[in-house]
């Protein structure tokens, strides 16, 4: 049980983040200058966590030993 619910909540941290970072994508979009250039760069480090993260839960979900 404990691996199915490590991949499940991997899955849903991947489905929000997409859902937050499309949402944030379209401010940034709509910045100028240096301040695009700081949300940018926080954008693409908070997306790189976000992908890292979803997909380790998936992984030791499905990699799991049996408790």
């Amino acid at each position: 049980m404990s691996r199915v619910l490590l991949m499940v909540s991997g899955a849903v941290v991947l489905v929000l983040g997409v859902v937050l970072m499309f949402f944030w994508h379209q401010r940034v979009v709509e910045l100028t200058g240096s301040e695009r250039l700081i949300s940018g760069l926080g954008l693409r480090a908070v997306e790189a966590a976000v992908l890292y993260g979803g997909t380790w839960l998936c992984v030791r979900g499905w990699n799991g030993r049996r408790v």
